[in-house]
């Protein structure tokens, strides 16, 4: 794969064929060698629920290939997309964390790969990189980059991205042009370096069959551009516009898949890395903090506590890094594991999650089996804490320190939550959908059961159960709606409530404050209350909108298999159905996200100078923090609400139609002779395969009786 593209890009670009031109050229080319991971057995350590999960799997693999046979042509097709949701499965693992952290060092040792991301990754990059481990890649894909699409640029250089927004809404011109400043020299260094390329890059992707260090460096890493030796590898060179990077790994070593995303952060001059962070971890199945022992959440890591104020507690893991450069860490890590608890508990996110002490230096010598590399000092700390760490110790030194870096512990804290969550969720989605495939196969076999005297047993024609379905189809979309509706609105009253409730006791203090040192008095605000009460507000729509996806979603199940019973008679007496499994309802990340109240800059204090008087403070005050909180309500109801309704609609009519075709077919079915009924399907083969579903439906806690047509 050729690097000069500037050339054949913009000679085929003046065609008229951007997009094409770049799709010809970014090509795989011949395959290279690239990375390969560490072979080392030391990653089987703490991978005992990961080995559950694929056991579980496995089972239910074995289940379905058993009735594969006995099933209808239309479910043996739904059955191979259960296949494609089990196949499809890798738990997404975010890793987020403290600047010069480790957080970097740790992916990559999870990964089985030290070395390979690059640790030094450039402030000013917004590269969300994820290293899909054991997940089937795209074909002739290893690694994949995306960029920024145009919109994404324009706005960030107009309005200087979230920073900007709040810059001008609290009157701080010099703030906010000095923010565009910095994005505009950000962009001419990026142009220089890409010439024509710039904007045919905008919103397009490179893919590549091999994957190795100075490939990545490309795209993630600015480096430094007066390098002579940075300019020779083209460090960089893509890093301004890169969106995202997807790398796949084999890991043998780890019995499921996993994708580790590696974010750009929390705390950034303009939260583009913020916003691009809070966005992935929406999406995620386990958080995982990186913290440094010398700096636990320091106050510079306020922007973590309320990141983490947003989340469940199963969904985060503190990995405290870098206990390798503390003097004494036999002592010294209780004393962080008590100040860290004291931290979070005084910002109201106590209990958050399980804290791991370790150190990612300590796991990559074991890996890379270079302990005598490590400095006497390090040796000494790994001999300190190994007095305090409760793990037995082994003949083996290798083993000994990859034990004592903590990275065992926390492969398996990422597979235990991984086991009760995705996995756990994903398994009871596909037994599920398969004990109605399996239902379902048993109607239209009770269907092809003939009496003696000719008569087909369905008892209504296809036109009847489809206006009955249609008809079941409206009256429970409409019902989700107007309820949907009604949680929506006390939503948005509950944190309008709050909103007003911070604003004014806000309002209140700052008065008094002025009051007694005047503007000049030091003043901070503590938005974390309005958090935890906006978050209060969120969690009660969580709870109404999971029993309305419970009541609604049960229900439909209901109505169907009475459509099913009143279709097929007497058979279908013992028939059952699963309702589907309601969607999750993600937590509410935006609530996380930097407010203008949370900036404590010198704009800030001018703002509050500028203002005469506690009145016109107050007043613009109230508007200021009403504008910032409302942008968050709107972010949680666009993007949050919106999307929970939308996939629990989409949950109910997927089920409706499914089940209505499959009746609907029954009921055609059941008009034909007997004659070509019992050529179709005889009844010796009929009762075997009824046997069999039956049979599988007892492996998923279906009836404990079989339904009589099977019986006979």
């Amino acid at each position: 794969m050729s690097e000069d593209h500037d050339d054949t890009i913009g000679s085929a670009a003046a065609g008229g064929d951007a997009g094409q031109a770049m799709g010809a050229e970014f090509q795989p080319g011949p395959s290279r060698v690239g990375v390969k991971p560490s072979d080392s057995p030391l990653l089987r350590l703490g991978t005992e629920a990961m080995a559950g999960i694929a056991a579980e799997f496995a089972e239910l693999r074995s289940l379905m290939e058993k009735i594969g046979g006995a099933l209808d042509e239309r479910s043996a097709r739904r059955l191979q997309v259960i296949e494609s949701q089990l196949s499809d499965f890798s738990a997404i693992v975010t890793v987020v964390g403290q600047v010069k952290a480790g957080k970097t060092s740790l992916i990559n040792v999870l990964a089985g790969a030290p070395g390979l991301l690059p640790s030094d990754v450039n402030p000013w990059t917004s590269v969300v990189t994820t290293l899909h481990l054991n997940k089937v890649a795209p074909k002739n894909t290893r690694a994949e980059f995306r960029f920024f699409d145009r919109g994404e640029w324009d706005r960030l250089v107009r309005g200087g991205g979230r920073l900007g927004e709040m810059a001008g809404r609290a009157g701080a011109a010099e703030e906010l042009r000095e923010i565009e400043r910095q994005i505009l020299e950000v962009r001419r260094k990026s142009q220089e370096r890409l010439g024509r390329n710039f904007e045919l890059l905008l919103g397009q992707r490179h893919s590549y069959d091999y994957l190795d260090t100075p490939l990545i460096e490309r795209y993630v890493c600015l480096g430094d551009p007066d390098d002579p030796d940075v300019q020779a590898n083209k460090q960089g060179r893509f890093a301004d516009l890169t969106r995202s990077a997807d790398l796949y790994i084999d890991l043998p070593q780890y019995p499921t898949a996993l994708s580790l995303q590696d974010t750009p952060g929390v705390n950034d001059p303009f939260l583009m890395r913020e916003q691009i962070t809070l966005r992935v971890v929406r999406n995620t199945e386990l958080c995982v903090v990186v913290l440094s022992a010398n700096q636990a959440l320091n106050t510079v890591d306020l922007a973590l506590i309320r990141l983490l104020s947003t989340l469940e507690k199963r969904q985060v893991v503190i990995f405290v890094n870098r206990i390798d450069e503390l003097e004494q860490p036999s002592t010294q890590v209780a004393e962080i594991h008590e100040s860290l608890i004291s931290t979070l508990t005084r910002h109201g996110v106590g209990g958050t999650a399980d804290i791991v002490f370790g150190s990612a230096k300590w796991a990559e010598a074991a890996l890379t089996n270079r302990l005598d590399e490590m400095s006497r000092a390090s040796i000494e700390t790994l001999f300190d804490w190994a007095q305090a760490a409760n793990i037995d110790r082994t003949d083996d030194p290798v083993s000994y320190a990859w034990k004592l870096s903590g990275i065992p512990t926390l492969i398996d804290a990422i597979g235990v939550r991984v086991a009760e969550g995705a996995a756990a969720r994903v398994l009871e989605k596909a037994r599920k959908q398969l004990k109605n495939i399996v239902a379902q196969s048993l109607a239209a076999n009770m269907a092809g059961s003939v009496q003696f005297d000719g008569r087909a047993t369905v008892l209504m024609t296809a036109n009847e159960v489809k206006a009955r379905t249609q008809t079941l189809s409206r009256t429970l979309q409409a019902e989700l709606d107007r309820e949907t509706n009604a949680i929506l609105t006390d939503l948005k009253n509950r944190m309008k409530a709050a909103n007003e409730a911070f604003v004014d006791s806000t309002v209140a203090a700052m008065i008094q404050h002025i009051q007694i040192y005047g503007p000049e008095g030091q003043w901070e605000c503590d938005p974390m209350r309005l958090r935890m009460q906006l978050r209060v507000a969120y969690l009660n729509f969580a709870r109404a909108t999971r029993a309305l996806a419970q009541s609604v979603l049960s229900r439909a199940a209901r109505e169907v298999l009475g459509v099913y019973k009143d279709l097929l008679g007497e058979p279908a007496a013992d028939l059952k159905l699963e309702a589907p499994l309601a969607p999750a309802v993600p937590p509410p990340v935006a609530i996380g996200k930097t407010i203008v109240v949370d900036l404590q800059a010198s704009w800030w204090k001018r703002w509050l100078r500028a203002r005469r008087g506690a009145e016109a403070f107050a007043g613009e005050y109230r508007a200021l923090i009403a504008a910032e909180t409302a942008a968050i309500v709107k972010e949680i109801e666009e993007q949050q609400v919106t999307a929970v309704n939308e996939a629990l609609r989409m949950a109910l009519s997927e089920f409706l139609d499914d089940h209505s075709e499959a009746l609907v077919e029954i009921a055609r079915a059941g008009t034909v002779d007997s004659e070509r009924l019992s050529a179709a399907v005889g009844e010796r083969e009929r009762i075997e395969k009824a046997a069999v579903l039956q049979a599988a439906l007892e492996a998923l806690g279906g009836e404990e009786e079989a339904p009589k047509a099977a019986r006979n």
